[in-house]
């Protein structure tokens, strides 16, 4: 496997080398994900984890779905926020 080098800015951001980025298809705007596994920062595109994940956390019968507890825990965020101000 290749290995690429890439300097990290001032502003922390990065370039991924145009190899990778042709070869996982990315294009200016793609979203992205970075995890550390083991001592090492893995970027994931966000398209790709979708793809992984969906339907892997699917709700038992009557359990609300990720998708509902997201909204929920969204509009309880909002609320907390409105009291801030």
């Amino acid at each position: 496997m290749p290995s690429y080098s890439t300097t990290i800015s001032s502003k922390g951001q990065v370039v991924v080398p145009s190899e990778l980025r042709d070869r996982l298809g990315l294009k200016k705007g793609a979203r992205a994900s970075w995890t550390e596994e083991n001592g090492r920062l893995v970027l994931t595109p966000i398209d790709r984890l979708l793809d992984e994940i969906q339907g892997s956390l699917k709700p038992r019968p009557g359990e609300p779905s990720m998708f509902e507890e997201h909204l929920r825990e969204r509009k309880l965020q909002r609320e907390r926020e409105a009291r801030r101000r």
